[in-house]
């Protein structure tokens, strides 16, 4: 028998019954005690989003659901990466748990940012993940791509990513007194993460890319 469910993910959109289905379907399966339903919502206003909210928290409370939380989670989409990076460090906070993600609805940018958080989190055990089909209150599976494309990039190379902070450049020098690793291994990793575009070449020195600044571990 499978474990219980530790956390649902899903995005809003501006009718609760897509969510309310999602809540819905894992009724039945059982959610862990303290178990969290986690719903994403872009930071623009709009006043059919706000009255699904409101029709959601209605029925969760109907639903009595002991030991399981509801809690909603603005997402600024006024710069994509750092988007990502927010539901990355909710996903950070969440992937020792089971979890499942439920894309079921919002904005188009809240929904792409939410998915390329899920390919890029480190997981230790890889969501479920479907997306609601619009006016035909299906919901389509989609294989677990995480677990086949998720991060490919050694932890000695991540280390390095993650002593980089946006906007800075760094010489080999800089990194050598930051990292327990030779000149010459920092040097191959970073010529490595060029290669794929997780960071870039600046006057001599590196640096971190957007794609490396969404690849690299959040905590």
């Amino acid at each position: 028998m499978s474990r219980r469910l530790g956390a649902l993910v899903m995005t809003l959109g501006f009718e609760p019954g897509p969510l309310v289905s999602a809540v819905a379907a894992n009724v039945a399966e059982g959610f862990e005690p303290g178990a969290e339903i986690v719903v994403f919502t872009p930071s623009f206003k709009d006043e059919r989003a706000e009255r699904a909210w409101r029709e959601l928290q209605n029925i969760f409370s109907m639903m009595r659901l002991r030991d399981v939380s509801l809690r909603r989670l603005v997402i600024d989409l006024s710069d994509f990466t750092s988007a990502v990076l927010q539901v990355k460090k909710v996903f950070t906070g969440l992937r020792g748990r089971r979890v499942k993600i439920s894309l079921t609805g919002g904005m188009r940018a809240l929904v792409l940012a939410v998915f390329v958080a899920y390919l890029t989190t480190k997981w230790e055990q890889v969501p479920e993940i479907e997306v609601f089909l619009e006016g035909r209150g299906e919901a389509l599976k989609i294989p677990r791509l995480a677990a086949a494309l998720g991060p490919r990039v050694s932890e000695r190379k991540l280390k390095v990513l993650d002593f980089m902070r946006p906007g800075s450049t760094y010489r080999i020098g800089d990194l050598a007194g930051l990292l327990p690793q030779e000149r010459s291994t920092i040097y191959r990793h970073l010529k490595s993460l060029a290669e794929v575009g997780l960071v870039e070449r600046v006057n001599g020195a590196f640096r971190i890319t957007d794609l490396g600044l969404m690849l690299r571990n959040v905590e």
